[in-house]
């Protein structure tokens, strides 16, 4: 497990677009991006509620009813579960691990990572599930008080030779008191960039977060307990299906990326852990 901080030209402004929000399951990403008002982007919108959960109402959860289901892109409700008719090859819970100078070099954990892969045939599903607990990241003498970590972007590598990739979030706790968060949009890419609402954007261009067909970058808002009041701990199921072959996949060290951006002016960090990838994948660039 590796805590690395940020650089700040993450930080840059995003450009707005807008997609329609219209329908459920997985969605293609095109090695060629998506074609916008302004240019091309990485990433498909996928529930663009709630100002990326800086309103203290979060967002609108999916709905999942035709006449009504705007807020329904890439998701899949937990009635319809997207791993039917796979086999589960692998799965396991990876400790969220920082140890840097916020925790004054002590590895403190502060959530866990479900991580399993499903296959049917010649095609597999990746998928990530994260729940922070109730923990003080910052032991520092000069913060007080909790300060917990929140994530803003989930990034996967190892995806070189999947061939074309689609994306999907699993409902699983869908209007509970503790419902899964919702996943504002994802793309092909390895740049996260912060939400601004003050700019309404949505959807950045590759100038600012260029393709990039290894990686797949995932932007939702997880935390125990925000500061802007809308705390979601656990996220959705976030999948990643793409062409595979019969070999198991492997553990890739490295391969998931947790990353705190900055929402509410928190410090950059990011934390790093194993993940499953494809058995010829690699975190190279």
């Amino acid at each position: 497990m590796n805590t690395t901080p940020l650089t700040s030209s993450l930080l840059v402004s995003l450009l707005i677009t807008s997609t329609p929000l219209l329908a459920t399951g997985f969605v293609n990403l095109p090695a060629t991006g998506f074609t916008v008002k302004d240019g091309i982007t990485a990433y498909v919108g996928c529930n663009l509620t709630g100002n990326f959960g800086m309103n203290p109402n979060g967002s609108t959860p999916p709905t999942f009813a035709p006449a009504n289901g705007a807020n329904n892109f890439c998701a899949i409700p937990s009635i319809n579960p997207p791993m039917t008719g796979y086999q589960q090859t692998a799965t396991t819970v990876r400790n969220l691990v920082m140890n840097n100078a916020y925790t004054l070099r002590q590895a403190i954990t502060i959530g866990t990572v479900t991580d399993t892969v499903w296959r049917k045939d010649k095609q597999c599903i990746y998928g990530a599930k994260i729940r922070l607990t109730n923990v003080d990241y910052d032991r520092r003498p000069v913060s007080p008080g909790f300060q917990y970590f929140e994530i803003n972007d989930v990034v996967r590598g190892g995806f070189n030779t999947s061939g074309k990739l689609a994306i999907a979030y699993h409902y699983t706790t869908l209007g509970s008191a503790g419902s899964d968060d919702v996943l504002y949009r994802a793309g092909l890419t390895y740049t996260s960039m912060v939400f601004q609402p003050n700019s309404q954007a949505r959807r950045p261009l590759t100038n600012k977060a260029p393709l990039n067909p290894n990686w797949v970058d995932f932007t939702t808002d997880i935390n125990y307990r925000d500061d802007d009041g809308s705390s979601v701990k656990d996220s959705p199921w976030l999948l990643i299906k793409g062409s595979c072959t019969s070999t198991a996949p492997k553990n890739l060290a490295g391969a998931l990326l947790f990353r705190q951006m900055g929402q509410e002016e928190q410090p950059l960090i990011e934390l790093s852990t194993d993940a499953y990838a494809p058995s010829e994948g690699s975190i190279a660039p």
